[in-house]
């Protein structure tokens, strides 16, 4: 992200509308609790999760943010292993849910390990870089790696997860004009390019023209 980086929906807090029309009572309690309803992890160990944490860090990097303020990922993921909460399929070349992730996360830490002897919560950036370019290609060096794909892991489980947990946030939300759950008031304007009235509406920045 650029230094100078310049949001299309600069002053937007979609948190503002708490008390609008927009939002009654239960779905103002549903945006609350996914703020505030990140527990500490309850289904991976401490080591685990750091190494998680990094993996995410590299993959979703917020550095426009304090660690206090960015929007939490990792918590999501254990929430939904912990309740073991499914997708309704699987890829025949991924293991169980829950096995799955253990074995990944293994992985990763194996695949650091080979090829700088290092854990991958030790390594500098650019080469916890290479380690996710091997995991991508389907060329990650690892025991763990025999059990799971380790490309689909990558791309259909682990990106897709991230990014879920990401926008399902409010502060991704107003980062990108959207303005959440449409109860009661519902939305008018559901064409591709509609905004209601009551929507933020997208600014042009500079970097529209370069």
């Amino acid at each position: 992200m650029p230094d100078d980086f310049q949001s299309r929906y600069p002053g937007y807090d979609v948190l503002a509308k708490a008390t609008s029309p927009d939002w009654d009572e239960q779905t103002w309690q549903a945006v609350q609790d996914r703020i505030t309803g990140n527990p500490s992890a309850r289904f991976l160990t401490d080591a685990e999760v750091s190494t998680l944490e990094a993996i995410v860090d590299r993959i979703l990097p917020q550095p426009d943010r304090t660690k206090d303020h960015k929007v939490p990922i990792v918590p999501w993921i254990d929430a939904k292993l912990f309740h073991d909460r499914r997708d309704g399929y699987r890829y025949d070349d991924i293991p169980r849910q829950r096995d799955a992730w253990r074995l990944a996360i293994q992985g990763f830490d194996q695949t650091a390990r080979t090829l700088y002897e290092r854990a991958f919560v030790e390594l500098d950036s650019a080469r916890q870089d290479e380690v996710l370019r091997r995991v991508e290609s389907g060329d990650a060096p690892g025991e763990a790696w025999q059990s799971l794909s380790a490309s689909r892991f990558f791309k259909s489980v682990l990106c897709v997860s991230v990014v879920k947990a990401y926008y399902s946030h409010p502060t991704a939300w107003s980062e990108i004009g959207y303005s959440g759950p449409s109860s009661p008031r519902g939305h008018v304007r559901i064409w591709i390019g509609g905004v209601d009235s009551w929507e933020p509406h997208e600014r042009a920045t500079r970097w529209d023209t370069e």
